[in-house]
C-alpha cells in the first residue's frame, strides 16, 4: 500500500505547469489506470487478510452452536413408596441365656477336679471336691456341744417338774419354781443355739462338694488339684484365670442350649417392637445357617444417651453350633405403618448445604430439590420431606449438571 501511495504522490513532470496547462486525454487515462491498479492491489491485500478471519469466525460459531445443541443424557428413576414388609436389621452378640461363676464357699484345698472346659454337666453334678479338715472338726465339735446342751435341757426340765410338784404341797416357794423355769428356758435356748451352729457348719461342710447349679457347659476352669481356695473368692496361682471368667472363681458354667442376642433398637423403631414378635438371626461366620427366634423382653425405656431400646431376642441352639460371643445380625419384623418414601442413595447431592436431589419434570429440565433424609437403608435412603410420590429423580447426577439444564432421560437399570 505504501508503494501505491508513493506512486500516487509522485509529481508529474509538468506539475509546475498543471494549473496553467490542462492535461491531455492521454495523461488523464494514464492517471486513471494507475488509480485502478492501486485500488485493485489494495482490495487484494484486504481480501487476503479478511476472508480467512471471517471463515474462522464462521467455523467457531458453528462449533459453538453444535456444542450448545448437545443435550446431556441422565439416568432417572421414579420415586415410590416401599410396600415390602417392614423390618430392621441390627448387630448383636450371642450370649448364654444363663451364666454363673462357681466359687468356693468352704476354705481348703481342691482334693479332686472332675470336669474341664467344654464338659457338659447336669444340674447338681459334682465338679470338684475340697479338702477342709478344720471344717470337719468344727462339725464334730458342734455335735458335742449340741449333745451337752440337750443333756442340760433334759436336766432343767426334770428339775422344773419336781419343783412344780413340791410347790403343790408348799414345800418350795414360788420364787424357787420361777428360778427352775428360767433355768429350763435357758437350757432350751442354749440347745437351739448349738443346733443352729451345727446346721451352719454342716451346710458349710456340704460346700466341700462343688456342684453345678444348672445344666450347661463348663466355659472356664481356673483350678486344679491342690489349689488353695478361700471363702472370699481367692484362688492360689496354680492356673491363669480363663479369659472372661470372674476373678477368683473355680469354674464358669453357661447354659448354651438357648442363646440370647441383645440389640439396641433405634427410637424410630422402638414403638414397633413387641414381646413375642419373630426375629431372624444370622451369623456371618456361619453363612447359610439361620436361626429363628422371638423377642423375649425389652428394657421398657429408652437409653437417655443413645435413644435406643435394649431388646433381648432368644433363639434355640439344640445342636450347640452357635457359640456365646459370636457376632450376629438380627432382623426384627416391625408392625404395619406408613410405608416409607425411598430414593437411591446415589441420587443424593450433598454439598455445602442440606441434601438435595435432581428432579426432571415433563419439560425435561433438571431442577435441584432440597429433601429431608430419614432412615438409611444402605443402597436406599428414606425421604421424609421435600419430595412427592411419583417424582422422577436423576441417579448419579454429574457435578456439572446445572440448574435449569435441558436433559435427555433414560430409565436407570
Amino acid at each position: 500500500m505504501s508503494a501505491v501511495r508513493d506512486i500516487l504522490e509522485q509529481p508529474h513532470p509538468s506539475e509546475g505547469d498543471h494549473r496553467s496547462t490542462p492535461a491531455s486525454p492521454r495523461r488523464r487515462g494514464t492517471r486513471r489506470l494507475a488509480v485502478a491498479i492501486a485500488g485493485g492491489v489494495l482490495a487484494a491485500i484486504l481480501l487476503t487478510g479478511i476472508v480467512p478471519r471471517v471463515a474462522r469466525q464462521h467455523r467457531l460459531a458453528a462449533a459453538a452452536t453444535a456444542v450448545g445443541a448437545t443435550v446431556p443424557t441422565v439416568s432417572v428413576t421414579t420415586v415410590t413408596y416401599d410396600t415390602s414388609p417392614s423390618s430392621v436389621s441390627l448387630p448383636g452378640e450371642f450370649t448364654a441365656v444363663r451364666t454363673a461363676p462357681i466359687y468356693a464357699r468352704t476354705p481348703g484345698y481342691v482334693r479332686r477336679r472332675y470336669v474341664d472346659i467344654g464338659s457338659r454337666v447336669r444340674a447338681g453334678q459334682l465338679l470338684a471336691d475340697i479338702d477342709a479338715p478344720d471344717v470337719d472338726q468344727q462339725v464334730a465339735q458342734a455335735r458335742g456341744v449340741v449333745a451337752q446342751t440337750q443333756a442340760a435341757q433334759q436336766l432343767a426340765q426334770a428339775n422344773l417338774v419336781r419343783w412344780r410338784a413340791l410347790a403343790v404341797d408348799s414345800a418350795v416357794t414360788a420364787q424357787e419354781v420361777d428360778q427352775m423355769q428360767a433355768a429350763f428356758n435357758e437350757a432350751v435356748a442354749n440347745s437351739n443355739s448349738a443346733e443352729a451352729n451345727l446346721q451352719r457348719l454342716v451346710q458349710l461342710q456340704a460346700y466341700e462338694r462343688v456342684v453345678a447349679p444348672f445344666a450347661g457347659v463348663i466355659t472356664a476352669r481356673n483350678v486344679d488339684a491342690g489349689a488353695l481356695v478361700g471363702t472370699a473368692g481367692g484362688v492360689s496361682g496354680t492356673l491363669t484365670a480363663a479369659t472372661g471368667s470372674a476373678p477368683g472363681s473355680l469354674f464358669t458354667v453357661a447354659q448354651t442350649d438357648t442363646l440370647s442376642v441383645y440389640v439396641t433398637v433405634p427410637e424410630d423403631n422402638a414403638a414397633a417392637v413387641a414381646i413375642g414378635k419373630p426375629a431372624v438371626v444370622t451369623v456371618p461366620a456361619l453363612p447359610g445357617d439361620t436361626l429363628r427366634g422371638r423377642v423375649a423382653r425389652t428394657a421398657g425405656a429408652l437409653d437417655a444417651t443413645a435413644r435406643t431400646l435394649l431388646t433381648e431376642v432368644r433363639v434355640a441352639n439344640p445342636t450347640g453350633v452357635f457359640l456365646p460371643g459370636m457376632y450376629a445380625q438380627v432382623q426384627l419384623a416391625l408392625g404395619a405403618g406408613a410405608p416409607p418414601l425411598r430414593v437411591p442413595a446415589t441420587a443424593l447431592v450433598i454439598r455445602d448445604g442440606p441434601p438435595q436431589v435432581v428432579t426432571v419434570g415433563a419439560d425435561s429440565v433438571a431442577r435441584y430439590q432440597t429433601v429431608t433424609i430419614g432412615r438409611d437403608f444402605g443402597t436406599w435412603v428414606e425421604v421424609t420431606g421435600g419430595l412427592a410420590d411419583g417424582s422422577v429423580v436423576v441417579v448419579n447426577p454429574a457435578d456439572d449438571l446445572s440448574e435449569g439444564a435441558r436433559v435427555r432421560v433414560v430409565p436407570a437399570r
